[in-house]
């Protein structure tokens, strides 16, 4: 067991950072001092972290006003993997695609997503997830 004391100490010269950094030597690091380039996580802890990180992208994905659009819940799996993966700002530069989405031209919006630099950037993903939006299904 661990003194109250060190814990107390360490967390007091090393200092809280809720994002990662460089430190001195040039370390990513996070946390109370944690060396992200020595970190390991087990499998269920990056499970963990999958499940709130999707739960905090469906959220984002539901203030989109082209929620309402998407008419099957495979399309709103897509848009919620696309805001996982990328973030809700990036996914608002996407103004053909979202534009298609609200007019449900799932053609178009499946031609838009693949004209972009995120498909260039993910390869594959990205085509099997505009055949999904274009298609509606898996």
């Amino acid at each position: 067991m661990l003194a109250n004391q060190l814990i107390e100490s360490v967390k007091k010269h090393e200092g809280w950072r809720e994002k990662a950094y460089q430190d001195t030597e040039g370390v990513w690091t996070i946390g109370y001092g944690t060396n992200l380039q020595e970190l390991r996580i087990s499998e269920e802890l990056g499970e963990k972290w999958l499940r709130e990180k999707l739960e905090e992208a469906q959220e984002e994905a539901r203030r989109f006003p082209e929620w309402q659009y998407l008419n099957t819940k495979a399309r709103r799996e897509v848009f919620v993997e696309m805001i996982y993966n990328m973030g809700s700002t990036r996914l608002s530069g996407f103004k053909k695609t979202l534009g298609y989405i609200r007019t449900q031209n799932w053609y178009k919006v499946e031609e838009e997503m693949l004209d972009s630099l995120w498909a260039k950037q993910v390869g594959q993903r990205a085509v099997t997830l505009a055949r999904i939006m274009s298609k509606g299904r898996r």
